[in-house]
């Protein structure tokens, strides 16, 4: 819910761009990925199949090779003549030379030259008798070694050992034979009288090893597998790494290991010869064409997602740039201005909304200028009404009969109370514009307060300081005198003790600051707000102008900057500062309001 509530918070384009790439990109990855994982493991299953077929090819023709070799063998176990001449004892005849030259002549060249003539896959043959010293034998290019006796050879004890069946024998090098020994592989078997039962001697059929190269020449062109056969004492009898025959299996069990993942291996055991058929194939090369086929896919894929975020991009753009054009226009009319205009770029939704935000500004606009026109005529018959409630000749004629009367009786202080009197009351009623000059502003505030004084029996004194670069400057009539009426009023009122009031105006960073504090009783908070709120005064004094209108005239006029900030402590005293532009007095009305306005 929380991240919900984030996205909900995300700006409109931000939204847009993530729903555009989820509904593009994600569709497209899991796709890819789903097809790329399928077609792999449907690759890998008919390649690891295709593999054991082969291989199991591979156990068939071999163990018919073998078959072959161990048949080859069985021929001369019922030769009769053969077991008689192994059976003679040449010490008992006559012509000992001549019989051993007759019964190898029958044995190398009539039973073994038919033996080999049958199967021509056979190397060579040899007869070890157990009663004569003779060796028969037979094979092609052969030269004999004397010297030679396998009788201390693994495989010749364990053909001896075996007596009662054939033996395997993988590859072993033959030295007998050949002068340089060659490797071959071959069938062994004890010939045995089969009357007596005793050993009359060992055969031993011999095959070359790349007989087996022969039967698997097809294999040697896989290069993405290397397949070969080990026989029973863990020696490489085939390979189709030529490097490898010979070798022992260990060099390669790092391989072969199961759980070596980058290998496939495929592995059968012969239940002929017993030997062992291996297929490995490294996954780099057996998944060389399809990597080559998902690196292209792959930069496919990237290329999409580049071009499916472009496309998400300005598509968002597209929709929620007017919108931001639109909400920066918007601040600007929060700020107050309203010579703004939206642009009209398309005939969609938001710029219909442009539309009508043009056609709201211009009436808000009209409606601004028509409020403001209003407001000064409302102010303008206000004033008039204030300034017009006594016929002003009446009232000048008879003060100034008074005024006479008191100076012929020599009552000087009536005189002055008359003179202020006269004084205010020409400041009142003598023009109706809202501005004068802080000059006459100031001389009426100071008339204004001698006689409060007079009223008030001189419960207070007040001293003003008007600094004189800004007596010629303009400001509101009767912008100071409500203030100073509410402290004699109110803040004086109550106690005995001897009041001050200081009136103090000087120019503040190219504007005009006025500051009227005293030393009254204060002011609650609350009543501070009222004021401020307070559009005419329920008293009975001399207008009835409030605080608060005070302070929205000014807005009004001047602009936000400007206006009325009160500060007050109960029982220590109020302080009220009004500020103002600095306005020149030549200036007009018209150009006043123009120039102070924000």
């Amino acid at each position: 819910m929380r991240k919900w509530k984030r996205f909900q918070d995300r700006s409109i384009r931000q939204k847009l761009f993530l729903t555009y790439s989820i509904l593009m990109i994600v569709p497209l990855v899991v796709i890819s990925i789903y097809f790329y994982t399928y077609a792999m493991s449907i690759f890998e299953s008919r390649i690891v199949k295709s593999f054991q077929e082969t291989n199991q090819q591979m156990v068939s023709t071999a163990d018919s090779f073998v078959s072959s070799m161990i048949k080859s063998s069985e021929q001369p176990f019922y030769d009769e003549k053969l077991m008689q001449i192994l059976s003679k004892d040449y010490s008992t005849v006559p012509y000992e030379t001549f019989e051993k030259s007759m019964d190898y002549r029958y044995i190398s060249d009539s039973m073994f030259k038919d033996l080999m003539t049958f199967n021509p896959s056979i190397d060579s043959i040899l007869i070890y008798p157990v009663n004569s010293p003779l060796i028969y034998r037979r094979g092609y290019d052969t030269t004999f070694n004397y010297k030679y006796s396998p009788v201390n050879e693994l495989w010749y004890r364990k053909i001896v050992n075996n007596a009662e069946k054939p033996v395997l024998i993988g590859m072993h090098e033959e030295k007998q034979m050949y002068a340089k020994p060659r490797p071959v592989l071959s069938v062994g078997r004890v010939l045995v009288d089969v009357d007596t039962y005793q050993k009359l001697g060992v055969l031993l059929v011999n095959f070359r090893v790349e007989q087996l190269e022969s039967l698997f020449s097809g294999l040697t062109d896989k290069q993405d597998v290397n397949q070969f056969i080990v026989d029973e004492e863990g020696t490489v009898v085939f390979s189709a790494t030529p490097a490898m025959i010979g070798a022992d299996l260990n060099q390669f069990i790092a391989e072969i290991e199961p759980g070596n993942k980058n290998y496939y291996v495929v592995h059968h055991v012969s239940e002929v010869s017993g030997w062992e058929f291996y297929s490995i194939i490294h996954r780099n090369k057996l998944f060389a064409e399809i990597n080559r086929i998902r690196n292209f896919a792959v930069l496919l894929i990237v290329l999409l997602v580049v071009l499916g975020f472009v496309t998400a991009f300005l598509v968002s753009g597209s929709i929620s740039n007017p919108i931001r054009r639109l909400n920066r226009l918007m601040r600007k009319v929060e700020r107050g201005d309203f010579n703004v205009t939206a642009r009209q770029d398309s005939l969609d939704e938001v710029g219909h909304l442009s539309t009508s935000f043009n056609r709201m500004t211009a009436e808000i606009k009209e409606l601004i200028e028509q409020i403001k026109l209003e407001e000064k005529k409302k102010r303008g018959a206000e004033l008039n009404a204030l300034q017009n409630q006594i016929n002003p000749h009446f009232i000048y004629n008879t003060l100034s009969v008074i005024k006479w009367m008191a100076q012929a009786q020599m009552a000087d202080n009536i005189t002055e109370a008359i003179d202020d009197m006269i004084h205010v009351l020409s400041f009142s009623t003598r023009n109706t514009q809202e501005f004068v000059s802080i000059e006459e502003e100031m001389a009426f505030i100071h008339n204004y307060l001698e006689l409060l004084q007079l009223r008030y029996y001189n419960v207070f004194d007040f001293e003003m300081e008007v600094a004189p670069d800004v007596l010629r400057c303009r400001t509101l009539k009767f912008m100071v005198q409500p203030f100073v009426e509410n402290a004699v009023f109110h803040a004086f009122a109550g106690d005995d003790r001897h009041h001050y009031l200081n009136i103090h105006v000087e120019r503040a960073d190219g504007d005009i600051r006025f500051t009227i504090s005293d030393n009254g009783c204060g002011i609650a908070q609350e009543r501070l707000d009222e004021l401020l709120q307070q559009e005419m005064s329920n008293e009975q004094t001399m207008n009835s102008i409030g605080i608060g209108n005070v302070s929205r005239r000014l807005k009004l006029h001047f602009g936000q900057k400007y206006g009325v900030s009160m500060d007050s402590h109960q029982g220590e005293g109020t302080t009220v500062r009004i500020l103002i532009p600095a306005l020149e007095h030549h200036l007009g009305h018209d150009q006043v309001r123009k120039e102070g306005a924000v």
